[in-house]
């Protein structure tokens, strides 16, 4: 019989790898014994309640998805992760009913009466026996029985390995014949598919006959999906689906343990790299940049950052899990989690300024480190990503205090059918309509013509950073042009200069090939109303931005409040529910022409803080002891504390 446990867990303590009576003293305090007892209480707690089964009403999952009983990513990240809980506390204690409850998770997962698939329905169009969710469950239910193999009888073994081969395997290779897109497109599907199969493949090894195959081609794959990452971490998709780096980082992390630790494949790029850019790109208390397709309220992923702080002793990663990561009782953050590795403020060590050079462009400008609440994090991109994107080229929001101000509407509150198709764009979450940025005429951003499977140059449609500036304690500024986003013929740039710790200025400006209706948006996070001066307000819980847009050109702008809503027949999630209508409010600039100069000024503070509002006056835009200038040779604001500037050609 093979070794195991062999993925992640070790009983041999010669080959430098974690093993079972490290995670045994770690689990007796600190970080790792907290979450030890809420994965105990966990799995405690489904030895009452029975298996998860595709009706599971879970918090957050769309009662459509309940109803159908679609299984979608929810519960399908929900049943494997209870049974390899159930597996793992088996694993540490020896006990006998955490076994059984593994076991009739899987009875479950195996049961096509119970579990008529192991792929989302909404997939089932492309023709494929798998999907992600084959690749998910694949991935937890091989995992789960490299932690209960020690424990289980020949014909138990047997019975786990029939059932993995019949309901994720066979379908997987059935599919591979077919040579399917999403092993040829370097996203999450990928990731998720293949790596998942492959981490299978290392629990099966010497038990399965195609555990070899399932292996060498997912690390061949896996090495050819690093390669998409940015010289800096960027992630080819939108930082809102970034948490897929999970995907990339379990699978190396199995790999290690299962080649008996020969090769620390997370403490080479991208994986340091990748983490430091999830950093740059989390705002506090624990969100991400909102571009492209994102919730942007909700948490940022980091569990799996743990295992990177580990690989490469970096104590700046473990500041970043320690910091985000929510009370958890993921089996994987517990294997992972390295309690002997101390954790290291960014602050006074990372600049509260970066700008980066590919996929989307992000650019990133912050007061400070603290990691609950900053008086402004302004966050904005010039390019487009390669999968989950939006017509967002340009996009700037503002963060203040810990919340959002100027915002991001993000995704619809489910996705539908078509959101993926040519009808992206009738979905404002997708289009520039959606945006706060430039849009003439109405017109939609340039974008590619993806077909699945096919490569294209995205970074055709993409703009980019032209010049920067940072001056530490005072602030950044940068320029950005953007008209490889727009048609032939239109030249668009958009400059930002961020003055610590909340004044912000946005100068957009455009010459077209010809006379069109000119729009600029800024969507917020109330109902904020401008006045007739194009000054208004905006008011979160906790913050607050006094704001001005001005037209510095000969035609005046138009400045009023709309809401957005969706418009039959787009306005239903793929299983059919009407999508959620939240109404956002966007204040918007309207005037015509064939160019332009926009300028918007915020200032950012609490809500305690009395706020005049900006002041136009002979030498600029004042607030406070604060100016901003416009000038010849560039723009720039000036205080009591120096002058930031950056030239404007």
């Amino acid at each position: 019989m093979a070794d195991h446990p062999r993925l992640f867990l070790t009983h041999d303590p010669d080959r430098g790898l974690r093993t079972i009576g490290d995670l045994q003293r770690d689990i007796l305090e600190g970080w790792s014994c907290d979450t030890w007892l809420r994965i105990f209480s966990a799995a405690a707690e489904a030895l009452k309640t029975g298996p998860v089964l595709p009706d599971a009403d879970l918090p957050g999952r769309p009662p459509s998805m309940v109803e159908h009983r679609n299984p979608d990513f929810t519960v399908c990240d929900a049943a494997g992760q209870q049974v390899l809980r159930a597996a793992l506390v088996h694993l540490l204690t020896g006990r006998p009913e955490f076994k059984a409850s593994a076991l009739a998770q899987l009875r479950a997962l195996y049961d096509p009466e119970v579990w008529p698939d192991w792929i989302d329905q909404s997939h089932v169009h492309f023709g494929y026996r798998a999907d992600l969710r084959t690749g998910m469950l694949s991935q937890a239910v091989g995992l789960a029985y490299d932690w209960l193999a020690p424990s289980l009888s020949t014909d138990e073994r047997d019975w786990v390995i029939e059932g993995l081969n019949r309901r994720g395997i066979q379908p997987y290779l059935a599919s591979l014949q077919q040579d399917p897109w999403w092993t040829r497109d370097l996203n999450n599907w990928l990731a998720c598919i293949v790596g998942g199969l492959g981490i299978a493949g290392m629990a099966l090894d010497g038990e399965h006959p195609d555990a070899r195959l399932l292996i060498d081609f997912a690390v061949d794959k896996m090495e050819e999906y690093c390669a998409v990452y940015g010289p800096e971490g960027e992630f080819n998709e939108s930082v809102g689906y970034a948490g897929a780096n999970r995907l990339l980082v379990d699978f190396f992390q199995a790999h290690r343990h299962w080649s008996g630790g020969k090769q620390n494949r997370l403490a080479q790029t991208p994986f340091p790299e990748m983490c430091h850019w999830v950093m740059q790109t989390t705002l506090p208390p624990g969100r991400v940049v909102s571009v492209g397709d994102c919730h942007p309220e909700g948490p940022v992923t980091t569990g799996y950052v743990a295992s990177v702080a580990a690989a490469n002793h970096d104590g700046i990663l473990q500041w970043l899990y320690q910091q985000y990561q929510a009370e958890s009782d993921d089996p994987y953050q517990l294997v992972s989690y390295d309690p002997q590795l101390a954790a290291v403020s960014p602050a006074g060590k990372i600049p509260v300024f970066k700008s980066f050079s590919a996929h989307g462009r992000i650019v990133v400008s912050r007061t400070d480190w603290s990691p609950q609440s900053t008086a402004c994090v302004v966050h904005a991109k010039a390019g487009r990503e390669e999968n989950h994107e939006h017509n967002d080229v340009g996009q700037l929001c503002l963060d203040g205090f810990g919340e959002r101000l100027i915002v991001d509407p993000g995704s619809p509150s489910g996705y539908p059918a078509d959101f993926f198709e040519g009808a992206r764009w009738q979905y404002y979450n997708a289009s520039i309509r959606g945006h706060n940025v430039l849009m003439f005429d109405g017109a939609e951003q340039r974008s590619p013509d993806r077909q699945r499977g096919k490569f294209g140059d995205v970074s055709v449609f993409s703009g980019r950073v032209v010049s920067s500036k940072y001056v530490p304690g005072l602030g950044a500024a940068w320029k950005m042009d953007l008209s490889a986003a727009y048609s032939a013929g239109q030249r668009v740039t958009r400059t930002v200069l961020h003055l610590y710790p909340g004044y912000v200025a946005v100068l957009d400006e455009a010459v077209l090939d010809q006379a069109r209706a000119i729009s600029l948006r800024w969507h917020t996070c109330d109902r904020a109303e401008p006045d007739d001066h194009g000054k208004f307000t905006v008011r979160g819980k906790k913050a607050k931005v006094a704001a001005q847009v001005k037209s510095l050109g000969e035609s005046e702008a138009r400045i009023s409040r709309h809401e957005h809503e969706y418009v039959f027949p787009y306005d239903r999630d793929r299983m059919g529910a009407v999508l959620a209508p939240r109404r956002e409010s966007f204040i918007e600039a309207k005037l015509a022409g064939d160019s332009c100069r926009l300028l918007t000024l915020f200032s950012v503070s609490s809500l305690a803080v009395e706020d005049q509002g900006w002041v136009n006056s002979a030498a600029g835009w004042s607030h406070g002891e604060v100016c901003f200038f416009m000038g010849a040779q560039g723009s720039g604001f000036s205080s009591n504390r120096g002058m930031l500037s950056l030239d404007c050609p």
